[in-house]
């Protein structure tokens, strides 16, 4: 189960900087002029949570895969326990 506080961590990192984007984004937004570089920045912000959605995308795979590992090694161990006790 470890393995899934590490996803854990790792989506709540990526909400944090989904925030942080949000905030440079809204401050983009509201300026009334924004110059070459605050437009580049800006873009490379779009450019990032396109990045992170991929990655939660892959998060999701994995963790589903975990999530069903664990469940396999579980039901062994159930089997296991019943077969002992019924010896």
């Amino acid at each position: 189960m470890e393995q899934l506080e590490v996803l854990r961590e790792k989506v709540m990192l990526l909400r944090a900087e989904i925030a942080q984007i949000q905030e440079s984004n809204d401050r983009y937004r509201f300026q009334s002029k924004n110059d070459l570089e605050a437009q580049v920045a800006h873009s490379k912000r779009l450019e990032r949570l396109l990045a992170i959605q991929r990655e939660l995308a892959q998060l999701a795979t994995l963790g589903s895969r975990i999530r069903a590992f664990e469940d396999t090694k579980e039901r062994r161990r159930a089997r296991l326990m019943l077969i002992k006790e019924a010896s």
